[in-house]
């Protein structure tokens, strides 16, 4: 019986933090409609891609918010963590690697992308 509490307790206990990342990416996408997922995008005017912890990596490009859906869930991934992409051919597509560190330089592997969901200003 006390394996059953201790999985509810962490279970409970777990929930905030992934609730919070929802509402956090909820509120950066009010307001906009999802267009069909595409398999690669061209970031190369954003400036800092915004990470939505343990859950995407949202990448602003001209007007359009183009969201990095992960393949399964990373929870390495923080917004207080730094991130390194590698495309190629100045593209980031599907499959491509997300390496994760702290500022000391200590390294939390790595994620990858399962493709970019585009998100634009309803009208």
């Amino acid at each position: 019986m006390r394996p059953i509490f201790f999985l509810i307790a962490c279970l409970v206990t777990a929930t905030p933090a992934f609730s919070t990342s929802d509402a956090r990416l909820a509120d950066m996408l009010k307001g906009r409609t999802a267009g069909p997922q595409t398999r690669c995008i061209r970031p190369e005017s954003v400036v800092q891609p915004v990470v939505v912890d343990g859950k995407a990596i949202v990448y602003p490009v001209t007007g359009t918010l183009y969201v990095g859906n992960l393949a399964k869930a990373c929870p390495a991934l923080r917004d207080d963590r730094q991130i390194t992409t590698r495309g190629s051919g100045g593209q980031l597509c599907a499959n491509d690697p997300i390496y994760i560190r702290d500022p000391g330089g200590a390294t939390f592997g790595f994620c990858t992308f399962s493709g970019f969901t585009p998100y634009r200003k309803s009208r």
